[in-house]
């Protein structure tokens, strides 16, 4: 078992449970049986597989960190049957290729793929106890990280049958992110409640295993085919080098992150925290006008935190790496896998006016001139940066000589549309991400769901960092609760 990251405690928002992007800590676990469920193929079943991994495979198979993954939890509302589990969790596997997929060493010192049919993969559970609720906060996540990029299998999963009846039970998988993406985790929770109810329910495995979908195997192999049209004289690569300047050097975010001072500072555990910016109405408001500008929520949403930066840090530029998915084609929408690119973002907010104005002590109001100038600005910048995403960074970072990763990353993802989603406070539904560790990383996702605006952040557990976070997380809300002033949007149109 790989060594764990200890965690640090998440400072979240109170409240009942909501979709949020969190580490295991911050999940309420119950006392009870707990049961891992482990996929396994006997090693005659492989096949060798002739389709290339992509570079940013090949790049984490080099570079992953020990520990790290990426998972989600709910509450299945179901009594626990232990055979419609293994059952929905085969027919799971079976449906996405990607997770029936490893590496082997190549001779050429490289990776190699291998890949094993549907009905060779088995799934076996194996009960570890019947715990209390700080021996299940223990061990689960040792349980979920109990995976790499070089060993099958590259997802796990759990299960915690509570003691008390009536109460279903909590599944969890953690994987690593070889064969997982964010999207993926979301789209977790509708596929395998759907599946355990028709198991339940007697649905032959040929039926629920049956899902008309593409295979990341395949879009790994177009991805490298892409990536290698590449040249190091080619636009995409002097594009990027363009952006990290002199040293080719990802951007920090000066006002929370610094370089580490040794390797004790390297190490230290990283703080996490999830807050609830803004209500539905409030999102709602500022989706409309931004859209009434020819924008979209996600400028807006990019619009107010650099603002609050702005206002907080005094920062008139901010420039960092915004991941996309590549689910270009339709079979891959619903697919497993990792289908992230990045998004290289150079937001200059100088010359405008504050988002905000006030009148003689009233609450803030939103400043309509402003809008339109700050939302057509990250409008343009992510437009900018937008047409790199297809192509590898990995291949564009071998071509450039890039050494150095992203420090300042921000994600805005819309998960209303997602299947399921309607139903994720229902399931207790949380998606997960293993601890982080250092002092010069600062990442944040912005979720907007049926229950209004997230933000999810994970940066230095320092005192400085912490009372940056803290500014920041109130001028965001104070940004977004203006949004849901009285004032009519015509207004401030």
């Amino acid at each position: 078992m790989p060594d764990v990251v200890p965690a640090v405690p998440e400072k979240r928002s109170e409240g009942p449970a909501r979709m949020e992007y969190t580490e295991l800590s911050a999940y309420e676990l119950p006392a009870g049986t707990v049961t891992s469920w482990t996929p396994r193929a006997d090693a005659g079943r492989w096949q060798q597989d002739s389709r290339d991994l992509s570079p940013g495979h090949e790049a984490h198979l080099r570079d992953s960190e020990p520990g790290s993954w990426i998972g989600s939890v709910l509450r299945v509302p179901a009594p626990y049957e232990p055979e419609a589990l293994r059952r929905a969790i085969h027919a799971w596997l079976s449906r996405h290729e990607v997770l029936r997929t490893t590496v082997t060493p190549a001779g050429d010192g490289g990776w190699r793929r291998v890949t094993a049919p549907a009905e060779a993969v088995a799934v076996r559970d194996l009960v570890v106890g019947d715990l209390t609720a700080d021996q299940v906060r223990t061990l689960l996540p040792r349980l979920l990280a109990d995976v790499s990029p070089t060993a099958w299998p590259h997802c796990v999963l759990a299960s915690v049958t509570p003691h008390e009846p009536g109460t279903g039970f909590v599944l969890a998988f953690g994987a690593d992110h070889s064969v997982m993406d964010a999207y993926s985790q979301l789209l977790w929770f509708e596929e395998i409640v759907s599946l355990y109810d028709a198991a339940r329910r007697g649905v032959p495995d040929a039926e629920l295993e049956a899902l008309e979908v593409g295979s990341h195997v395949d879009f790994s192999a177009e991805d490298r085919k892409l990536a290698m049209t590449l040249a190091a004289d080619g636009e995409p690569v002097r594009r990027w080098l363009d952006f990290l300047g002199p040293g080719a050097a990802f951007p920090r975010y000066d006002g929370v992150t610094r370089p580490p001072a040794d390797a004790a500072e390297a190490a230290r555990p990283q703080a996490s925290r999830s807050e609830w910016l803004a209500t539905v109405a409030q999102t709602d408001e500022l989706s409309a006008r931004s859209r009434a500008r020819g924008a979209s929520a996600q400028s807006g949403v990019l619009a107010a935190f650099a603002h609050a930066a702005r206002r907080v840090h005094g920062l008139d530029r901010l420039r960092f790496v915004l991941p996309m998915h590549t689910r270009y084609a339709p079979q891959h929408a619903a697919a497993v896998g990792w289908y992230v690119g990045l998004c290289p973002v150079d937001l200059d907010l100088g010359g405008t006016e504050p988002l905000l104005r006030t009148h003689q002590g009233a609450d803030p109001v939103v400043d309509g001139d402003a809008l339109t100038e700050s939302v057509g600005r990250v409008h343009a910048a992510v437009a900018a940066g937008k047409p790199l995403v297809r192509y590898s960074f990995a291949r564009i970072a071998e071509l450039g000589g890039i050494a150095d990763g992203p420090h300042f990353a921000v994600s805005y993802v819309d998960t209303r549309f997602v299947p399921g989603a309607e139903r994720w406070s229902d399931w207790s539904a949380r998606t997960l991400r293993s601890p982080a560790h250092g002092t010069d990383e600062l990442y944040l996702w912005f979720l907007r769901t049926h229950e209004g605006l997230n933000v999810s952040a994970r940066y230095p557990d320092t005192p400085e960092a912490h009372a940056a976070m803290d500014g920041l997380v109130a001028e965001l809300r104070t940004h977004l609760r203006a949004f849901g002033s009285a004032e009519p949007r015509e207004a401030v149109a």
